[in-house]
C-alpha cells in the first residue's frame, strides 16, 4: 500500500513539474525576449558602461549591482524609457509593459520612506506590468516591510530587474547578477554567493599573477642593472683602446646596446602586464580592506556612563511619539535601536540631539552637543563648499599637511584630485569615507548612526563594518540591515513597538 502511495505521489509530482514546465515555455513564447545593443552610458568625459550587449528572457530575475557611480541607475532608467543611451539601442517587444520604481530619497514627504516606497510600489504594480524595475527598494523599510517585499518578489511571475546592495535581497530573489564595473558589464547566470565565491578565486589567482610579476620586475630589474653596468664598463675600455689606438669592434657595441635595450624592453612588458592584472583585479566584486585610525588623544574612555534617560517621552507639535525611555549606556558600549518605519527612531535621536522642535520629558542625561557625532545617509555634517583637506584641518587644526593626508590614506582617499575637491563633488562612498575620516580624527563620545546603509554599495558597507567594529566611543545605531547588524558587536538592542520604548527580546 504504501509503495503504490509512494508511485501516485510521484506520478503527481511528475505531472506538476511537467505543467508548471508547459507553462513557463508558454509565456516564453508569448513573451519575447528584450535585446540590448552595443548600449554606451556615459558622462561628460566619464564611460560608464561601453557597448554592453544582453539579451533579456522572460521571466529573468536580474540583479545589478556595482560601485556607486558605475551607470547602473542610468541601465534601468534607459529600460524604463526615461533616457536615451549615448549610443545603441534596446530592442523591445510591442507588449511590454514597464513598472518602475525610482530610488526614493529625502524630500520632505510627511510620509516614511518606507510608507513611501510602498505607495510608488502600489502605483507600479497596479499598472500589472510584465517588467518590474526597481532602484534600491529596500533602503528605507522595516524588517516587516522588507520581508513582504522578499515575499512579493518570489511569487511575481514577470522578468524583474532591481538594483540592489541588499545582500538578504540578491541571495533570495536574484538568480543573474549584472555587474557593471569600469565601463563594462558582467553577466553571471547563477546564485549570487556563487558569483562572490567565483570572485574569491578571481581575485586569488589575479593576486597570484601580480606577486609573480613583480618577482620578474625585480629579476629584470637586476639584469637591467647588470647589462647598464657591462655597456658602462664597455665604453670605458673603448675609451682606452682608443688612446691606445686599438679600436673595439663595431659588432661588440651593438651587441651591447642590444643586450641594454631587451632589458629595458622586458621591464617595460613587465610592467605593462602588471597594470593590467592590476586592473582586472580593481573590476573585481571585493573591497579593498581599510585600516582605520583612531586619534584617541582626542576621546576619554573607561566605564562611565554617558547616556542616562529614566522615564523619557519625546514628540512634536504636542505630538506623543515615543514613550516609556529607558536607556543607560557606558563610554564603550554599542546599542541599536529597531523599529517598523515611522515608529520615531529618528525622532528619539533628533531628542538627543537637542533639536528644538522635539518636545522631551522625564531625565535625560547625555553629552554635550560638541560631544556628540551625528552620521546619518545625507552627509549633513560635511561643509559642500570645503575640500576634503580643509574639512579634516577645521578639527584638527594642529595637524600638518603630510599628517592630514596620511590619516585620509587611512580612510583610501590618497588622490590629489580627491582630497582637493569640494566635498559636493565627491561621489557617495568618498562621503562616507570621509565622514568616518572626521570621526576618527577627533572621536566623540557619543556617536549617532541613522540608516547609515541607505544608498551606499557593498564596498562602502564593508568599509562602514570595519570602522564601526574598532570605533573606541559608544555608539546609538539606528539601522534595519540584518547582514550588516550581525557583523557589528553591538551590546544592547532596543526596540520602538507602537510608541513604546523597550529592551528587545533575543
Amino acid at each position: 500500500m504504501n509503495s503504490y502511495v509512494a508511485v501516485v505521489r510521484k506520478i503527481a509530482i511528475n505531472l506538476f513539474l511537467l505543467l508548471l514546465s508547459v507553462e513557463t515555455f508558454m509565456q516564453l513564447i508569448q513573451h519575447q525576449a528584450i535585446y540590448f545593443s552595443d548600449l554606451s552610458i556615459s558622462y561628460g568625459q566619464k564611460q560608464c558602461i561601453d557597448d554592453f550587449n544582453a539579451t533579456i528572457y522572460y521571466g529573468s530575475r536580474i540583479g545589478i549591482i556595482g560601485r556607486n557611480g558605475s551607470g547602473k541607475t542610468s541601465l534601468i532608467k534607459i529600460l524604463a524609457g526615461i533616457i536615451e543611451p549615448n549610443d545603441g539601442k534596446i530592442i523591445a517587444p510591442d507588449d511590454i509593459n514597464v513598472g518602475y520604481v525610482p530610488q526614493l530619497i529625502d524630500d520632505g514627504d510627511i510620509l516614511s520612506g518606507g510608507q513611501r516606497f510602498n505607495k510608488r510600489l502600489s502605483e507600479a504594480l497596479s499598472l500589472e506590468p510584465n517588467v518590474l524595475l526597481l532602484d534600491e527598494p529596500t533602503n528605507h523599510l522595516d524588517v516587516k516591510n522588507r520581508k513582504a517585499l522578499i515575499s512579493m518578489l518570489k511569487r511575481y511571475s514577470g522578468t524583474l530587474i532591481i538594483v540592489t546592495h541588499d545582500r538578504e535581497l540578491l541571495r533570495n530573489v536574484i538568480d543573474t547578477i549584472w555587474h557593471v564595473a569600469n565601463g563594462s558589464v558582467t553577466i553571471f547566470n547563477g546564485r549570487y554567493e556563487n558569483y562572490l565565491e567565483l570572485q574569491k578565486h578571481k581575485e586569488q589567482s589575479l593576486e597570484s599573477r601580480i606577486r609573480d610579476l613583480n618577482y620578474q620586475k625585480t629579476q629584470a630589474h637586476e639584469t637591467l642593472m647588470k647589462e647598464q653596468h657591462r655597456a658602462k664598463n664597455s665604453k670605458v675600455r673603448g675609451e682606452k683602446h682608443i688612446k691606445e689606438r686599438k679600436w673595439p669592434t663595431i659588432g661588440s657595441a651593438a651587441k651591447m646596446s642590444r643586450s641594454v635595450t631587451t632589458a629595458v624592453d622586458n621591464k617595460a612588458r613587465i610592467l605593462h602586464n602588471k597594470q593590467g592584472v592590476v586592473e582586472e583585479l580593481q573590476s573585481l566584486y571585493v573591497h579593498e580592506v581599510l585600516i582605520p585610525k583612531f586619534n584617541l588623544d582626542a576621546v576619554v574612555l573607561g566605564d562611565k556612563t554617558i547616556v542616562n534617560i529614566s522615564d523619557g517621552s519625546c514628540g512634536y507639535n504636542g505630538l506623543l511619539i515615543v514613550s516609556n525611555i529607558n536607556i543607560s549606556l557606558n563610554s564603550m558600549e554599542k546599542m541599536i535601536i529597531r523599529g517598523d518605519n515611522a515608529s520615531g527612531k529618528s525622532t528619539l535621536l533628533k531628542a538627543i540631539l537637542g533639536d528644538i522642535i522635539i518636545s522631551k520629558s522625564g531625565e535625560w542625561c547625555f553629552p554635550n552637543i560638541q560631544d556628540i557625532g551625528y552620521l546619518e545617509q545625507h552627509y549633513s555634517q560635511l561643509d559642500a563648499n570645503k575640500t576634503v583637506v580643509e574639512i579634516i584641518y577645521a578639527v584638527m587644526p594642529t595637524w600638518s599637511h603630510a599628517e592630514i593626508r596620511d590619516h585620509l590614506n587611512s580612510f583610501l582617499l590618497r588622490k590629489n584630485e580627491e582630497v582637493n575637491l569640494p566635498t559636493q563633488y565627491l561621489s557617495g562612498g568618498e562621503k562616507v569615507r570621509l565622514s568616518l575620516a572626521l570621526i576618527a580624527a577627533r572621536p566623540p563620545k557619543l556617536l549617532l548612526l541613522d540608516e547609515i546603509t541607505n544608498n551606499i554599495d557593498l564596498e562602502t558597507k564593508a568599509h562602514l563594518i570595519q570602522v564601526l567594529r574598532s570605533y573606541p566611543g559608544a555608539f546609538i545605531l539606528i539601522c534595519h540591515d540584518n547582514d550588516f547588524i550581525h557583523q557589528l558587536a553591538i551590546d544592547k538592542y532596543y526596540q520602538i513597538n507602537n510608541g513604546t520604548f523597550s529592551i528587545e527580546s533575543r
